[in-house]
Order: C-alpha cells, then structure tokens, then sequence
C-alpha cells in the first residue's frame, strides 16, 4: 500500500467527483463548490481548471450558445481516463485509512 498523499486537493477531488456523472459547464461546477461551502472566484476556479487540464485530468472545451439572442460561450468540462484513476486512487488512499483499528501515528512538532 502507498503512503504518499494524493496528488490531488480536495477541491479537484471534489470537481472530478461531480465529472463522473458526466460532462458539466463550469458555471454548473461552480454551483457545486458553493454548495459545499467553497469561496472561489471565477479567476481562481478557472486557473484551477487549467491546472487540471494540463495535468490532462479533465478535458475543457467552449461550447457556443445562444442566450437572449446573443451568443454566449460556455466551458464545458469532462474527466480523462487518468481523472478518473486520479479520483480512484486518491479515494482509495482515504479509504484504506478508515478501517476501523488502524489510526494514523501523529507526531510532534515539538
């Protein structure tokens, strides 16, 4: 079993969860983050996006819609293959750390 930490946060955690359902918009992401109680600006969650992008852990493209007779451009995002081993790693790593008898050794700063 590995004992090195996920190389993913929480939040990307939580963005690549919601992609497994399926391909969402980024205001839909967004949406989510907030209902989890994440304080994002659109500038941070976006940069986040592009992190996960290079990490080719999502895939983002535009999508053109037309809102109010005008056109309007949407990011729309959906997990990779390596997203999704990302995400079962990572859940398999806090997984293995809840079985019941076996505790996490702390340590002193001290």
């Amino acid at each position: 079993m590995s004992i090195n930490l996920p190389g993913i946060t929480h939040l990307q955690f939580l963005v690549l969860e919601a992609l497994t359902g399926g391909e969402q918009a980024g205001r839909e992401l967004r949406a989510l983050l907030s209902a989890h109680a994440v304080k994002s600006s659109a500038p941070a969650f976006y940069q986040m996006m592009g992190r996960l992008e290079d990490a080719d852990l999502v895939e983002g493209w535009y999508d053109q819609k037309l809102v109010g007779g005008q056109n309007v451009k949407e990011r729309r995002y959906r997990v990779t293959r390596r997203g999704e081993r990302a995400l079962a790693d990572t859940r398999a790593f806090y997984v293995t750390r809840l079985v019941p008898g076996r505790a996490v050794k702390r340590t002193s700063n001290a």
